[in-house]
């Protein structure tokens, strides 16, 4: 009897000081990133084809993606909800980013269906964005 009683509160402590997934904060995604524009595309066998030049990315001024910490998502520092785009929020769990306050204004037009993202860090300054079949390659702004 005298042991429930120490593993009851040890249980109870323990619970507490879990987090879920989405408590945990999105180690690496939070910053500034400017795309590459070396790109890449699901095969049909759901494998990725090489990294290749965007052309349509090398020709434009790349805009600057940012990742806040209270979970904004931002283009050139302005909301980046639009219809062709993703949402102005995020939300992260594991390496899954689910976009939130989406532009709703787009009953005639819209470019993409997908506004779950997953990402993958090559390293700390290097990250791999997949958005629908395609993979993007993104540096840290320093």
């Amino acid at each position: 009897m005298k042991k429930h009683f120490l593993i009851i509160p040890f249980l109870f402590l323990i619970l507490l000081s879990c987090k879920t997934k989405e408590e945990i904060a999105p180690n690496g995604l939070v910053g500034k990133w400017v795309a590459t524009g070396l790109t890449q595309s699901m095969n049909q066998d759901s494998t990725w084809s090489a990294w290749r030049v965007n052309p349509t990315l090398a020709n434009v001024t790349p805009s600057i993606w940012e990742f806040t910490n209270d979970r904004k998502f931002l283009r050139d520092g302005k909301p980046a909800a639009e219809c062709c785009f993703a949402g102005n929020r995020y939300a992260l769990l594991g390496n899954k980013i689910t976009f939130t306050e989406i532009e709703g204004d787009c009953a005639n037009f819209r470019c993409i269906t997908c506004y779950d993202w997953d990402f993958t860090k090559a390293s700390d300054d290097t990250l791999v964005l997949r958005q629908c079949n395609t993979r993007n390659q993104f540096v840290r702004v320093k």
